[in-house]
């Protein structure tokens, strides 16, 4: 194995997303972003709902992913998050459709509104739409 890449691999409960060596990566987590570099000493941190850049075969990509975590160890990163998407495939307006839709029920909160579903809806609509630069 390279010691100068990162065995990457971001899985979400339906599938593995993505499985590659990568030169490096950054992720949001909740005190910030963080980047990891071949060699980063062992690491288990909470990811929040962001944008996800990584560099592989000389070429930058970027994913949108919702919360969960990542372990990194021995240049062997995984990432386990509720949803992961490639930038390239997000629908702009059904990613719209879906903040507004978030936006409402936060606004006229009633007592069978899950408002942590609700923010968490908003976070993943917002994270698509700034990844998109909308």
């Amino acid at each position: 194995m390279d010691n100068d890449k990162i065995r990457l691999e971001i899985v979400t409960p339906e599938a593995v997303v993505f499985h590659r060596m990568v030169e490096w990566f950054y992720v949001p987590t909740q005190i910030g972003p963080i980047g990891i570099l071949a060699g980063h000493a062992p690491l288990v941190t909470a990811l929040i709902p962001g944008i996800l850049r990584l560099r592989h075969e000389d070429r930058e990509e970027m994913l949108v992913a919702d919360e969960g975590f990542l372990e990194m160890r021995d240049n062997k990163a995984r990432i386990l998050v509720n949803s992961a998407e490639i930038v390239d495939g997000i629908d702009v307006e059904r990613a719209l459709a879906a903040r507004e839709r978030a936006r409402q029920r936060l606004a006229a909160p009633h007592e069978d509104l899950d408002t942590l579903r609700a923010e968490a809806s908003l976070a993943r609509a917002n994270a698509r739409l700034n990844a998109k630069d909308v």
